[in-house]
C-alpha cells in the first residue's frame, strides 16, 4: 500500500510510518520542519514538506496515496478550526483528483463521555467534553462529502515504552492526579495502536466507529504509581482545583471511563501491550 501519513514525526503518527514500513508498505509522512523531516526519513519514510495549517500544499499529494492515515493535531485553541480546513483541503483534492481514497480519521475517547462504571462499546452514543465536539461535526462534514473511504478509529490514553505520551505526566517531581485516584483510564501502547491503523488503512469499506483500547480502564493511581515509583509524591487535585489550574484541558483525564474494542478485535486486532503496571510497567509487552 501507498500510505500517507500526517504527524508523521509525533508519537501516534511516528509509530504508524515505522510499522508501515516495516510491513513492507511505500509510507510518506507530512513534515513541517527540518527536523520532523529527518526523522521522517530517518524511520524509512518518504517526506512530503508541509504544514497542517496550509494543507492546499499537500492535500493533493495525500489523496494520491491507497489511504491517509490522520494523526496530526495542533493542539492549540483553534485545533478544531485547523482540522476542519484540513478535512476539507482533503475533499476537495480528492474531488478534483477524482480519487476516493481511504481515510482513517482520527478521534478520541474522550467523545464517549464518562461511562458510568460500564464497559462501553462503539454502540455507545458521543457525549463528548466540551473541548472535542467539534470532532463529530468534522467527522459528518467527512460522512456527507463521499470524496473518502472513511473510517473513525478512537484512541485510548496512547503511551509508549517510554512511558511517553499521557504518561508523561507521571513523570514530575511531584505527580498530580486530576480529579480522583479512582478513575479509569482506557489505554492502548502506540506500537498496538500502529497496528490498529495500518489494519483499517488495508480493509476499505469497513466504515463507522472502532475503539482502538487494549486495557478497557485502568484506575489512573495505580497507573501513576506504576509509572512514578513507589517513593514518588503523588497529590490528588479536586476537580475543581483541576479546573481552576487546567481548564477545559482537565475534563478529558477526569472522565472515568471503561472502553472495549470488539470491532477492531473481530478483524483481527491483537495488541500486545495489555499491562501498563505489569513487570514495572509499560516497558513489557504482554507474551
Amino acid at each position: 500500500m501507498r500510505l500517507f501519513v500526517t504527524g508523521a514525526s509525533g508519537l501516534v503518527g511516528g509509530a504508524v510510518l515505522r510499522a508501515g514500513v516495516a510491513a513492507g508498505h511505500q509510507v510518506t509522512g507530512l513534515a513541517r520542519s527540518g527536523h520532523a523531516a529527518a526523522q521522517v526519513e530517518g524511520d524509512g519514510g518518504q517526506v512530503c514538506r508541509g504544514d497542517l495549517r496550509q494543507p492546499e500544499v499537500w492535500a493533493a499529494e495525500a489523496v494520491a496515496a491507497d489511504a491517509i492515515i490522520h494523526a496530526a493535531a495542533t493542539f492549540g485553541p483553534d485545533m478544531g478550526d485547523v482540522d476542519r480546513a484540513a478535512m476539507e483541503a482533503l475533499v476537495t483534492a480528492a474531488r478534483r483528483a477524482g480519487r476516493h481514497p481511504r481515510l482513517i480519521y482520527t478521534g478520541g475517547i474522550w467523545l464517549y463521555g464518562d461511562t458510568g462504571g460500564q464497559v462501553r462499546d462503539e454502540t455507545a452514543p458521543f457525549d463528548p467534553a466540551t473541548p472535542w465536539g467539534w470532532m463529530l461535526d468534522t467527522v459528518a462534514m467527512l460522512e456527507a462529502s463521499n470524496a473518502t473511504d472513511l473510517a473513525v478509529l478512537h484512541p485510548g490514553a496512547v503511551y509508549d515504552s517510554n512511558a511517553g505520551g499521557m504518561l508523561e505526566r507521571f513523570h514530575a517531581p511531584e505527580v498530580e492526579i486530576l480529579g480522583d485516584p479512582a478513575i479509569r483510564w482506557p489505554l492502548v501502547h502506540a506500537d498496538d495502536l500502529a497496528q490498529a491503523y495500518l489494519l483499517l488503512a488495508g480493509l476499505p469499506g469497513q466504515g463507522g466507529d472502532f475503539l482502538a483500547t487494549a486495557e478497557p480502564g485502568r484506575p489512573v493511581g495505580e497507573i501513576a504509581r506504576a509509572v512514578a515509583g513507589p517513593d514518588a509524591s503523588i497529590r490528588v487535585l479536586d476537580r475543581a482545583e483541576a479546573l481552576v489550574r487546567y481548564g477545559d484541558s482537565a475534563l478529558g483525564p477526569m472522565l472515568d471511563q471503561r472502553l472495549a474494542a470488539p470491532r477492531l478485535t473481530a478483524l483481527g486486532w491483537r495488541p500486545r501491550f495489555d499491562d501498563v503496571t505489569r513487570s514495572g510497567g509499560p516497558q513489557a509487552p504482554c507474551n
